[in-house]
């Protein structure tokens, strides 16, 4: 393990490397199918064995380049291995020295933008102009990783929670989209799993390259030990002024230079009510507490174990997909809620993970933070649709649904309320 730690920038080059070659040498050999692409009908597609899965996807990728480099096929998957080449030989130099470190990270920054310009690109055909909402959320990811410095470092939550709300809004809207896809038949499920499982790919690949970026500079730009010191303190004494939103520290406040996100949370606490609602612990009835003896760590335990419970029965509830010897694609839905059902495991199965990394080692925030926020939106977009636009379609039936939503919400306020 730490001998991944300690060549991690350089693992991920060589990743990316192989990753372009297969892709460049996949296009090579289907080159004519993907130049002269001819649709299959859905009905004569089956799944005997996992080879026939692999088809399957493999089909469906040739069906998606045909659409972009049908024109120069062999001239694309030519220049795919020349990128896995470079990233090979950028890997290597890593290695040897780091006299080239600056110039590799702003490869790595570069590469990571295009694969993000990419990925709105391929997904623009199944979401249409709602795509330009992911287009949004990667410029923020950028621009955050670009100036994520000259940011209050004890804001970080804060951060972390507008690109939150900014993918939930682009998740949101394009979920929409593709189910009114699905219900008008302009698209198929195996179509949006093929899409889904190409955008997470990509959207995984091109974060790396910007944690190789966030790393190489990292490495580069070594602040003296009173710069940062000095610079922590001055971060610490503006969060501990906006907290505290008396008359004094505000005037105090604006005699200081404040940064971008410290002028957000300062206006966020004048419009706040707190103030207009003074609300003292002796005003809160007795039977309306909680006992002192239940920590929110054991609230958090019970309500995710219910989590992981109603999800594995779930999804226990749909193995008897993998008991048919034969299965028609068109029957891809099934597989296709089995798939989703199995990623909210995993990350349920995360969310209990790093809540016991926070009760035992106080770390893993961030990573609580993520898997809560995805799986409320995961909830609340099939609780809409299922509400307001008749379909249903969701990994759950209703009555769960609004169980799941009721059991989440207090995790979500849970963890909101934490400071780190």
């Amino acid at each position: 393990m730490n001998w991944i730690k300690k060549h991690f920038e350089i693992l991920i080059g060589y990743l990316l490397g192989t990753m372009n070659m297969i892709l460049g040498i996949f296009i090579i050999v289907n080159h004519k199918q993907i130049s002269h692409f001819k649709d299959v009908d859905i009905n004569k597609m089956h799944m005997y064995s996992f080879f026939d899965f692999i088809n399957i996807y493999s089909f469906e990728l040739i069906k998606l380049l045909s659409h972009y480099i049908n024109q120069f096929t062999l001239l694309s998957g030519v220049l795919f291995i020349v990128i896995g080449g470079a990233f090979f030989y950028v890997s290597r130099k890593l290695r040897q020295t780091t006299l080239y470190d600056k110039v590799i990270a702003q490869v790595y920054l570069l590469f990571g933008g295009l694969l993000y310009i990419i990925t709105s690109i391929l997904i623009f055909e199944m979401y249409g102009f709602y795509a330009l909402l992911y287009l949004l959320f990667f410029i923020s990811v950028v621009y955050y990783t670009l100036n994520r410095k000259r940011l209050n470092t004890h804001f970080r939550k804060l951060h972390i929670n507008i690109l939150i709300f900014i993918y939930a809004l682009a998740y949101f809207m394009t979920q929409l989209a593709v189910y009114d896809n699905l219900n008008e038949e302009k698209v198929t499920p195996l179509d949006v799993m093929t899409l889904n499982f190409f955008f997470i790919l990509l959207v995984l690949l091109a974060t790396l390259c910007l944690v190789n970026y966030v790393f190489l500079k990292r490495t580069l730009v070594k602040a003296s030990d009173h710069m940062k010191r000095t610079e922590k303190k001055r971060d610490s004494k503006i969060s501990r002024m906006i907290r505290e939103n008396t008359n004094m520290t505000i005037n105090r406040l604006s005699e200081e230079s404040l940064k971008l996100d410290e002028k957000v949370v300062l206006m966020m606490q004048r419009c706040s009510l707190r103030k207009l609602i003074n609300l003292q612990d002796e005003d809160i009835p007795s039977w309306f507490k909680y006992p002192r003896w239940i920590k929110a760590f054991h609230i958090e335990l019970l309500l995710s174990s219910l989590l992981f419970i109603i999800t594995v029965i779930e999804l226990n509830n749909r193995n008897m997909l993998f008991e048919a010897t034969k299965f028609n694609v068109v029957k891809m839905q099934y597989f296709y809620e089995w798939i989703n059902l199995f990623g909210m495991l995993l990350i349920i199965i995360m969310y209990i993970y790093f809540t016991l990394m926070i009760h035992f080692r106080s770390r893993g925030y961030f990573g609580q933070l993520f898997t809560i926020s995805f799986l409320m939106i995961k909830v609340i977009v099939s609780f809409y649709l299922m509400l307001f636009k008749g379909i249903n379609l969701s990994l759950f039936i209703p009555p769960i649904l609004i169980l799941l939503l009721l059991i989440q919400l207090p995790l979500y306020i849970i963890h909101l309320q934490k400071r780190y």
